[in-house]
């Protein structure tokens, strides 16, 4: 039988949520985005600069552990299928249709790159954003947030063959010998050699936001998401590094930022391997500093969060659909209220207020009750009891 992750449920709706406050603040960061207000807040930089360093790795992490969960009752075919019903429904229907060209329209007014009604602009979203080169986003508009479910979906096909090989005796081998690697004396840390690995062979040739490297990095935090259930090792061994990752991801998070905004390196776009130090120093410092931070918050998780309750059970089901919905409403109330002439904390606390309860409001309206929109949302057809996998 098996045992309910309480802590790993929790940590998802949490990253939700966090997710949620990080793209409240991005109105206020003076790093680019859709509508930026006039003025800038070194907190809400702080925050941004803090919350993107982890957020993205951990989401991909507890979709590994989801997988692992999923395969013990399902097999490759049915896995694939939850998969394409989960991320590439809402992806290419309510995403695409009706979400994400309003962000686009957003933004291309707010940096005056166009002009028009949002119908007069709405066929352009279809006719200039499809995109045929030879990228992740292949066959797709413009996604917005919404590229985490089609990363999530081609690192899921991609490394499925691994997948299925670890359910195997020969894999459960191959990953009590990385618990045992794991569990000695620095080996844990051995997880930032592969990621700094990635991250300076493929950055330089990869530029921009969501490429090749992004997936290649984002595919290691999610097959060792997918081997953390398999041995307790992985779990003790979080929780004996606790200290020493905290003290790691400080120093780097400092680092980082010291790289960025006093030796000029060009985040998050990135920038080539001139000039080499720079390149070197930057791509080792970022993977400290997730891998640091993702451990810390794990182990914070393994410790305090495995425990049920009320709010927990509603929260399942609520995850995906809550981060589906929250940029494209988090952009509706802010392009009305940034223009107004109040103080960065009431706009803040105002949009998200407003965005919050309408996300809220709109699932128990209009999704949640719904078998057809259920099904566009990305949820199963018939509520989920608390006794389901945590990957579903």
């Amino acid at each position: 039988m098996k045992r309910r992750r309480y802590d790993v449920d929790w940590l998802r709706a949490i990253a939700v949520l966090v997710v949620f406050l990080f793209h409240n603040a991005r109105f206020f960061d003076p790093l680019p985005w859709h509508i930026k207000n006039a003025e800038h807040h070194i907190g809400m930089l702080l925050f941004v600069g803090f919350v993107d360093v982890w957020s993205m790795p951990l989401f991909f992490f507890l979709s590994g552990v989801g997988a692992w969960y999923s395969l013990e009752s399902r097999n490759s075919r049915q896995y694939l299928w939850e998969r394409c019903k989960r991320l590439l429904v809402p992806l290419y229907t309510v995403g695409t249709f009706v979400l994400l060209p309003p962000q686009l329209y957003w933004e291309c007014i707010a940096q005056e790159s166009c002009e028009g009604s949002f119908w007069e602009l709405y066929p352009r979203y279809f006719l200039e954003t499809f995109n045929l080169r030879p990228s992740p986003f292949f066959a797709s508009f413009w996604m917005g947030h919404l590229w985490f479910l089609k990363f999530l979906f081609l690192i899921s096909l991609g490394s499925l063959p691994v997948l299925l090989f670890l359910k195997t005796p020969r894999g459960r081998n191959v990953i009590d010998r990385v618990a045992g690697r794991f569990d000695r004396s620095g080996g844990f840390f051995v997880a930032i050699g592969l990621l700094a690995l990635i991250q300076i062979g493929l950055r330089g040739f990869c530029l921009g936001q969501h490429t090749w490297a992004d997936l290649a990095y984002f595919t290691v935090f999610f097959i060792f998401g997918y081997i953390l259930p398999a041995n307790l090792k992985f779990t003790k061994s979080i929780q004996k590094n606790t200290t020493i990752c905290f003290v790691f991801g400080v120093l780097a998070l400092m680092a980082e930022l010291y790289f960025i905004f006093v030796k000029g390196y060009n985040y998050p776009e990135g920038q080539g391997f001139n000039p080499l130090g720079l390149y070197l120093s930057f791509q080792f410092t970022m993977s400290v500093n997730a891998w640091c931070w993702m451990v810390v918050i794990l182990s914070f998780a393994f410790k305090y969060l495995n425990f049920d309750c009320r709010f927990l059970r509603y929260s399942k089901e609520f995850v995906l659909p809550f981060y589906i919905l929250h940029q494209s409403l988090i952009l509706w109330f802010g392009w009305y209220i940034i223009p107004l002439q109040l103080s960065i904390p009431t706009k803040y606390l105002l949009i998200g207020t407003l965005s919050f309860v309408s996300i809220v409001a709109t699932y128990e309206l209009l999704i949640k009750r719904f078998g057809a929109t259920r099904f566009l949302f990305g949820m199963k057809q018939k509520p989920i009891s608390f006794l389901v996998n945590p990957s579903d």
